[in-house]
């Protein structure tokens, strides 16, 4: 006993990991951090075939580590450490100048198996052009591609010094120059100037990898001078305003002292807006709106084209548009280039970021079809077969490089 009472520092650790060996396992599972605003791992169902695959054992880890006890408080204690020594970065989040989050983006010729998802691979940057190459191939009809740029690369004086990363604005025009050589009617749309014309007006959010409503809207203005359109005028729009909003970079880096965003939106009224909607995960959603089948689909209609509930929840972006939807019909009477006689129809294939700016093309098309890819709830060979008088594709940088559904652009 004397002897081992000669080594306090092992007997306070082996307790310390003893004593929190038992707490965590009498810790009851979480489905979903609000702190980290994603789904955390759950316990894995054992199979031979996932043990001898590895499969079992990659799972089993990750599911230690997102249910360990206190683990919103070991994430805030190690972001506060990287602070305290010096560090410029966490979880592939970079602490930029004027309380500025940006993603560390790489592209490499092989990603590591413990790389994070800033972190893509050559061969699928090239598989994301690839899918598109065929999908503008396979139709005869005239498509419109933005690819919008993240924040460092418009917010240039606000990226820490020599920061390896990746040159998204000679990717992006590599992209442009192979899919404008597949198929020489495309149009592209490339609102990287315009954004830095603005890159001293807030933007982009400074928690969050999405651009704000006003960067959104100097993007649309754009869109609207390349097609011929009239843009609405944010003064003729209603604004609202939501405070305290932190993003999925603060969810993943938790600077300490953040401070966090706001997000501004309009209140934009439309006569139909109509989704495929998880009404499984969400039953409150049948109560909010109702059941109707159009286009060979049930969709949710809905009075808004704000879902007003995240705002309060830590996911506060997602009250745009409902979140994201397979599908989205949206129709509205306040077309500014409205021809009587005929309904102009928007086809856009788009992530996230084009929540935000939605809102304001209401007020160039009669009619909108929304598609996100991830969630997919139609073919586009059948969507590829409605009227429509734009089809656009626009995604930020990030998302488009690494995207794998992009793939059902083919079918």
């Amino acid at each position: 006993m004397k002897t081992i009472l000669k080594y306090p520092m092992a007997i306070l650790f082996f307790a310390f990991v003893l004593g929190m060996f038992f707490v965590d396992t009498f810790n009851a599972d979480r489905y979903y951090s609000e702190f980290e605003n994603t789904v955390l791992q759950q316990k894995p169902t054992f199979s031979w075939q996932s043990f001898s695959d590895g499969t079992f054992g990659n799972q089993y880890v990750k599911y230690i580590n997102d249910q360990f006890v206190k683990r919103d408080d070991w994430i805030t204690m190690k972001a506060t450490a990287d602070m305290t020594l010096g560090r410029t970065e966490s979880h592939g989040v970079v602490y930029g100048k004027d309380g500025y989050l940006m993603e560390k983006l790489q592209i490499v010729e092989e990603k590591p198996s413990t790389a994070g998802t800033n972190v893509v691979a050559e061969r699928t940057f090239d598989r994301s052009v690839a899918n598109v190459r065929a999908f503008l191939e396979m139709y005869d009809k005239d498509v419109t591609l933005s690819i919008v740029p993240n924040s460092y690369p418009v917010l240039e004086d606000k990226v820490p010094y020599a920061l390896p990363i990746a040159d998204q604005e000679k990717y992006t025009q590599q992209i442009y120059d192979t899919l404008s050589q597949a198929d020489n009617s495309l149009e592209v749309i490339d609102f990287t100037e315009t954004l830095k014309e603005h890159s001293g007006e807030y933007i982009y959010y400074h928690t969050d990898h999405h651009w704000t409503t006003l960067g959104a809207y100097y993007a649309y203005v754009e869109y609207c001078q390349e097609k011929g359109l009239t843009p609405v005028s944010l003064s003729d729009l209603e604004e609202n305003k939501v405070e305290d909003f932190y993003g999925t970079f603060y969810s993943k880096a938790k600077r300490p002292g953040q401070d966090s965003d706001t997000i501004t939106w309009y209140d934009v009224p439309v006569d139909e807006f109509a989704f495929v909607a998880n009404t499984k995960e969400d039953p409150q959603l049948l109560e909010l709106g109702e059941m109707v089948e159009e286009d060979g689909l049930q969709l949710l209609s809905v009075d808004s084209m704000m879902d007003e509930r995240k705002f309060q929840t830590r996911d506060k972006y997602a009250a745009f548009m409902w979140g994201n939807s397979g599908y989205v019909k949206i129709k509205s009477s306040h077309n500014l280039d409205h021809q009587d006689g005929k309904t102009s129809r928007l086809l856009l294939f788009k992530d996230s970021y084009a929540n935000s700016m939605i809102p304001y093309l209401t007020y160039n098309y009669d009619e909108i079809i929304v598609v996100d890819l991830r969630y997919m709830a139609k073919n586009v060979s059948e969507l590829m077969k409605e009227d429509c008088d734009d089809i656009f594709v626009m995604y930020n940088f990030s998302t488009f490089i690494s995207d794998i559904s992009l793939a059902n652009l083919k079918y």
